[in-house]
């Protein structure tokens, strides 16, 4: 069902909460609220419930008043609606959420029990058995995201296109027996809203990695055709064995790849700088173009 559109009411704006009144409010339901004080911007501290939210109100409210507001969801942040006094409040009852907007703050609410909202988690057998096979790594790593469910809907579209194949399709997660919906939802969401993905598992036996990848958009820098060049960030974090924690930073913007590599124990960081060299003339061999490859300090 469609969204009414309803007279004399005043949106307002994104508003900073604490976590837990996320768990509180429910999406859709209506809520009064009283106006503890104002700041010298002209954002209003307002309670509703237990916690206190700020937001910009009409100039003609004061300090004690009490507004009725309707809640409409909290991503990125809680957001209201607020309903005006008067002859037309009792019109906000021709507002109606859409039945995929319902589904999708039940999902928010089941996956609000969980942590990790753009993690995709490895939660089965290490990916490898050995990591002697870099080639391997990479494309284990890649199979990781992208058959993780978070792209499904897009490769659904290929898949009518006759560019996915069936039997890839049905490998991901929304066709495995006691899918839960709820999360990968919440994560696709998150993803969309930050651009990035994150990764954590068993790597290979024994050895667990953190892994983001994102865009960073720089705005600044522009191409000679006016465009805004998009770089992709890759960070990757481990905790080895011998070498202790080390974090690698990748960043290739119009092919160019950009290294920065950082490790906790001064040791490892030694042994990182000897094999700068090695590590160019490899990336070389293989035809990437390199900005730089350094060894952040750890100190």
């Amino acid at each position: 069902m469609p969204i009414n559109p309803i007279n004399n009411l005043s949106p307002i704006g994104s508003t900073q909460a604490a976590t837990s009144a996320q768990g509180v409010l429910t999406v859709g339901a209506e809520y009064p609220g009283r106006i503890l004080s104002f700041d010298p911007a002209g954002i209003a501290e307002v309670q509703i419930g237990d916690q206190v939210f700020g937001m910009k109100l009409p100039s003609k409210h004061a300090v004690g008043d009490v507004l009725n507001f309707r809640f409409l969801g909290n991503q990125p942040n809680p957001t209201f609606l607020l309903l005006n006094e008067g002859s037309h409040l009792g019109l906000y009852n021709n507002v109606a959420l859409s039945a995929t907007s319902m589904l999708i703050a039940q999902y928010l609410n089941e996956a609000k029990m969980h942590t990790g909202l753009s993690q995709v988690e490895g939660l089965t057998s290490p990916l490898l058995q050995s990591p002697q096979n870099p080639a391997l790594t990479a494309a284990q790593l890649q199979n990781a995201i992208v058959m993780s469910g978070l792209f499904y809907e897009s490769h659904l579209a290929n898949f009518t296109k006759g560019k996915w194949a069936l039997s890839s399709l049905m490998r991901e997660p929304q066709n495995r027996p006691n899918f839960n919906a709820s999360q990968v939802v919440n994560k696709q969401l998150d993803a969309l809203e930050n651009q990035a993905v994150r990764w954590a598992g068993t790597v290979w036996p024994g050895q667990e990695l953190i892994w983001q990848l994102g865009y960073d958009s720089e705005e600044s820098a522009k191409k000679s055709t006016g465009e805004a060049i998009n770089t992709i960030v890759s960070e990757i974090q481990l905790d080895l064995p011998r070498l202790g924690k080390v974090r690698i930073n990748l960043r290739l913007t119009n092919h160019v790849l950009g290294v920065s590599m950082r490790a906790e124990k001064a040791q490892t960081e030694d042994l990182l700088k000897e094999r700068v060299p090695v590590l160019k003339s490899t990336f070389i061999d293989r035809g990437q173009e390199l900005d730089a490859i350094e060894v952040v300090p750890h100190g």
